[in-house]
Formats: C-alpha cells, structure tokens, sequence
C-alpha cells in the first residue's frame, strides 16, 4: 500500500480537507499543528506520486520536444 501514491494522496487530502471545513472548531494547539503540518504533507505527497513507478511513462521520439504521455493521439506538429 505505501508503494502506491495513492496513500498520500488520500491522507494528504483528507487533513487538509477536514482542517479546511472544521478548522474553526479545532483548539488553537490542534490548529496550528496541522496548520505546521501540511506543507510536509503536500511535500510527501508530490515526491510520493513523482517516483511511482506504476504508469509506465514513455520516451518522446526522436526530434520531439514536447509530448503527452497519457495521450497517444497528439503528437508534435513538426
């Protein structure tokens, strides 16, 4: 379960939105500990979804400078 990104994504966004809807109902202490909290939570996040290795990313072909990787459709114009 920890290899996948989907764990941090999932924990990441449910403190952040829980503390974004019932932040005001939280002491002053549980506020700015999750406050302090979140940016290395949102850091673990997106190093966490930048190496997983589940979706095979392509290599661009030769000449190309820039591609979509989940579209195989659209492909450079030159």
């Amino acid at each position: 379960m920890l290899r996948s990104s989907n764990f941090p994504v999932i924990v990441t966004t449910l403190v952040l939105l829980v503390f974004a809807l019932l932040g005001s109902f939280f002491s002053y202490a549980v506020a700015w500990a999750v406050f302090s909290l979140s940016p290395f939570l949102v850091i673990w996040m997106v190093f966490s979804v930048l190496k997983d290795k589940s979706h095979p990313v392509y290599e661009l072909e030769d000449g190309a400078e820039w591609g979509y990787a989940d579209r195989p459709d659209l492909r450079p114009v030159w």
